[in-house]
């Protein structure tokens, strides 16, 4: 892990992975989710990943059984299309393994585009933008599409999202910022990666450098998503963040954010710092670079982590601030030491993968909640295999 300075042994990996992919493929055969982030699709992902570093027939045969698995899921069963737990999640993992470690037919994408260019539309005349579930999710897999085939239908498809996502921005920004919330009387404006503000800015400024459309085009709605963050930016003393989880919208009230990758300051710092970069403006640059900071001073109990999990854990974390030093120059290797002590001890030094539910801890294998996510992460931090994958949480 050059950008950290925080490295393991060769042998210290494959002992690691040797104890987690066993776990993750002990859980395939009763799995039923099918999406990206929750289910056989990231697990896919995982062994298309493990194939590149290790390439065993073994493992081969096992990404062949799980893709064969959602098919034969998707044919008895309907799922939704999203991006964490449906068929834009499916669409996008095949996309990415494509030609890699298994062929598929051009006429199965194509009908997976029609099937999620009509997804895309509703969720987008709903205003539902959720990165998880809703249409930026679904738009990632056009991304992934026209990385590989360079078309003018799915650029079509990306330009007509993102000028109508641009527009909504600069008139009516309410629109596509309120979200429900747990109480079905109130609306909310989430502003982490996983469902708001620093999710769309992060969604907004990849989708421009795909489509490589010109920088002004999505400025002004860049700085405005960042201006409207900055209404509620005030420093709280319990939780040592700046930015709050989400604002109910009846009465202003504020719910604070725990440290992680679904909310936080941390991943707002991730969005702000790629707008800075993206703009080429410093002061952005520097501002980032001032929250990334102060999130190292943030310990373990103050953060509200409990387990080792992408989404609100330890790995997600550890992630981030990698991500983080490969933009900046920098080295996190003192707060990401510490954190990768608290993942030890929460995974009982790798041999045990529990996430926590709501009030329970559950033995999970998806990539956002568990033990495939974990993996992926360990063999990003030691250069064994590309980023890329970690467009699925909407890290770039």
């Amino acid at each position: 892990m050059d950008a950290t300075n925080n490295t393991l042994t060769q042998n210290r990996m494959d002992l690691i992975i040797s104890n987690i992919e066993p776990h993750i493929w002990k859980s395939t055969a009763s799995e039923k989710r099918i999406g990206a982030l929750d289910g056989l699709s990231g697990i896919a992902l995982f062994y298309h990943y493990l194939i590149q570093i290790e390439p065993r027939e073994e493992y081969q045969n096992k990404l062949f059984s799980i893709i064969d698995q959602i098919s034969d899921l998707i044919s008895e069963e309907v799922y939704n299309s999203s991006l964490c737990s449906g068929m834009a999640g499916y669409g996008w993992v095949l996309s990415k393994i494509k030609n890699q470690n298994i062929e598929i037919e051009d006429e199965y994408f194509e009908a997976l585009d029609d099937i999620l260019e009509e997804a895309l539309r509703e969720e987008t005349e709903k205003n539902y933008y959720d990165f998880l579930h809703g249409a930026l999710g679904i738009a990632l897999y056009f991304i992934e599409r026209y990385k590989d085939k360079k078309e003018e239908k799915t650029k079509r498809i990306l330009l007509e999202f993102s000028n109508t996502l641009i527009d909504k921005i600069n008139h009516n920004p309410e629109s596509i910022f309120l979200s429900n919330s747990e109480n079905p009387n109130q609306k909310c404006i989430y502003f982490g990666l996983a469902h708001g503000l620093a999710g769309t800015l992060n969604f907004l400024i990849f989708l421009e450098k795909i489509i490589h459309q010109e920088n002004q085009t999505a400025a002004p709605s860049i700085i405005k998503i960042i201006d409207f963050m900055n209404l509620y930016k005030i420093y709280d003393e319990e939780s040592q963040q700046f930015y709050p989880s989400q604002v109910l919208t009846n009465d202003s009230s504020i719910a604070k954010a725990r440290l992680g990758w679904c909310q936080g300051d941390l991943g707002i710092a991730n969005a702000i710092l790629n707008s800075g970069i993206f703009l080429n403006d410093e002061k952005l640059k520097k501002y980032a670079d001032v929250l990334l900071k102060t999130t190292t001073k943030i310990n373990v109990k103050q953060s509200l982590v409990n387990d080792f999990a992408l989404c609100h854990g330890s790995s997600g974390i550890i992630l981030q601030y990698f991500i983080a030093a490969k933009k900046t120059n920098q080295s996190f290797q003192e707060i990401t030491s510490i954190w990768f002590e608290n993942l030890k001890q929460q995974t009982e030094n790798y041999t045990e993968f529990k996430s926590f539910f709501i009030d329970k801890y559950i033995n999970e294998t998806n990539i956002l909640n568990g033990s495939a996510g974990l993996a992926l992460t360990l063999l990003t931090l030691e250069n064994q295999i590309s980023p890329d994958w970690t467009e699925c949480l909407n890290l770039y």
